[in-house]
């Protein structure tokens, strides 16, 4: 399989990774949130001057989202076909090292977690249980390549890189919105639209042509049909030296079960030396977790 296409196959693991990591928290703090709203791109009156995905992908590389250290609150909103849930979300962020959440209902934190590159570890202090595992065990329980960098990139709103593959991947522009694509975008649309069958999966990315941030990543794997759709919005610089950062993420993933994640950030802070506890007390019991 090619890089790029491993690329692909890695994006679509956020059906599981979310379930996994974000959503565990989920089922122990229930309450009601408000139903995510179709979002707009672009203006269809427009006119924009195509551009090579050479082109596309430098500038999207060069305007993405970089930073040594964050964190943020987040408030998030989560439906699971019926079932309705927020919460709020202590972020920290360490690139390329340290993903730290703590996650809480009515300011009493329900759950923490803790992601490295080769770990996983979850403590849920509602029920004294905690979970620690490394990636190759949770790709076997999920059946899907996880990937670190995957996880980070969307919190950020980057994408994946698949750069270095500029020759495979078709340019486009669509609704007044550059786009960069595995197929061209009037293929996508007739199966989107008609049904028509297509074997491999798909991906595109719609981007700002103002400053080439990436406004939605969507996806589309057809055997078996499941989707991943995130949109970026209320983009804000958050110091004179960051590029925009996105401060609400929307995503619809459909598969087996439909799961829409709303993230909205606040108290953004870049660059400031960030601690991860994360102990473990003796009394708690290991979640025990059954291979499909």
């Amino acid at each position: 399989m090619s890089k790029l296409m491993h690329h692909i196959n890695t994006l679509f693991m956020l059906r599981s990774t979310t379930t996994f990591i974000l959503l565990l928290a989920i089922f122990l703090l229930a309450s009601s949130c408000k139903q995510q709203k179709k979002i707009v791109f672009g203006n269809t009156k427009c006119i924009l001057e195509p551009k090579t995905s050479k082109f596309l992908t430098r500038h999207l590389k060069e305007n993405e989202f970089n930073f040594e250290h964050l964190n943020a609150k987040i408030n998030a909103e989560a439906i699971i076909d019926s079932s309705e849930n927020s919460f709020s979300v202590t972020l920290r962020m360490r690139k390329d090292s340290i993903i730290w959440m703590s996650i809480s209902k009515l300011g009493i934190e329900g759950a923490r977690l803790m992601i490295t590159k080769d770990s996983v570890k979850f403590m849920n202090r509602m029920k004294s249980q905690f979970f620690k595992g490394d990636f190759s065990y949770i790709s076997k329980l999920f059946n899907t390549d996880l990937d670190y960098e995957i996880l980070q990139s969307l919190l950020v709103g980057n994408s994946v890189e698949f750069y270095d593959e500029d020759e495979k991947i078709k340019s486009g522009v669509d609704n007044c919105l550059y786009t960069l694509g595995t197929i061209r975008k009037y293929k996508l649309r007739k199966v989107i639209e008609k049904g028509k069958e297509l074997k491999e999966s798909a991906q595109s990315i719609y981007m700002n042509p103002d400053n080439f941030k990436i406004l939605r990543i969507l996806f589309y794997e057809f055997n078996p049909d499941r989707s991943f759709d995130a949109s970026f919005s209320n983009f804000k610089q958050i110091d004179s030296t960051s590029k925009p950062f996105p401060q609400k993420i929307a995503c619809t993933i459909k598969a087996q079960k439909t799961m829409v994640i709303n993230l909205t950030y606040s108290k953004i802070t870049l660059n400031e030396e960030q601690t991860f506890g994360f102990k473990i007390p003796d009394n708690y019991e290991p979640i025990k977790i059954k291979e499909k």
